[in-house]
C-alpha cells in the first residue's frame, strides 16, 4: 500500500503538470486531485519536490543498476536521456520552477553513483585513493549534468542517441587514464 500510495500521488501530479506548472501546484491540489489527505501526503514525502524526486529515481532506478561498467555506461547514459524525454512534462516543469535545484540534485545523485561505479571497476587491480576516484567521478558527473540540463533547456530537440555518441567519443580511455595518474 506504501508504494500504490506514492504511486497515486505520483500520477496525479504528473497529470496535473499538463495544465499548470509545478510552481502553481500545492499539496491540498494534489491531495484533493487524488482524493487523499494532506496528512496521508505528508506521510510520505517532505513536499511536492520531494514526490518529484522520487518519481525520477522511479523511473530511472533499473535501468541504470544494469549498466555500471566502462562496457555498458553509454547504455546507462542513454536510458536516463530516455527517461528524462519520457517524463518531458515533469522535467521541463521543474527545471524552470525556482526549485530548480531538486532536479539537479536528482541528477547528481543518479549520475555521480553510475560514474563511480564506472570508475570503481576500472580501478580494479589498481592502488588509488578513493579521494581520487571520487573526484573522478564527481567531474565527469558535472559534465553530464551540464549537458543534460543544456539538452532540456534546448528543448530535448537533439537524439539521445546522439548525445551519448559524442559524449563517448570525448571520453573514451578517460577514466583509465586518470586512474593510472593517480596510481601509487
Amino acid at each position: 500500500m506504501h508504494h500504490e500510495t506514492k504511486a497515486i500521488l505520483a500520477n496525479a501530479l504528473i497529470a496535473m503538470l499538463q495544465k499548470r506548472s509545478i510552481d502553481k501546484i500545492t499539496v491540498k491540489d494534489l491531495v484533493e486531485e487524488c482524493g487523499l489527505t494532506r496528512q496521508t501526503f505528508y506521510n510520505h514525502f517532505y513536499d511536492i519536490y520531494d514526490l518529484v524526486e522520487w518519481i525520477y529515481l522511479q523511473t530511472t532506478e533499473k535501468s541504470l543498476a544494469e549498466n555500471k561498467d566502462y562496457d555498458t555506461w553509454q547504455q546507462g547514459f542513454y536510458q536516463l536521456l530516455i527517461s528524462i524525454r519520457n517524463n518531458k512534462v515533469l522535467v521541463q516543469n521543474t527545471y524552470q520552477s525556482t526549485n530548480r535545484d531538486s532536479l539537479e540534485r536528482y541528477m547528481h545523485t543518479v549520475i555521480y553513483d553510475q560514474v563511480l561505479a564506472v570508475v570503481e571497476r576500472q580501478a580494479i587491480g589498481m592502488s588509488v585513493d578513493q579521494k581520487h576516484k571520487n573526484f573522478i567521478a564527481h567531474f565527469y558527473s558535472l559534465a553530464f549534468i551540464a549537458l543534460i540540463c543544456e539538452w532540456i533547456k534546448d528543448g530535448m530537440k537533439e537524439k539521445p542517441e546522439d548525445i551519448v555518441e559524442q559524449t563517448a567519443v570525448l571520453i573514451k580511455g578517460d577514466f583509465e587514464k586518470a586512474l593510472n595518474k593517480y596510481a601509487k
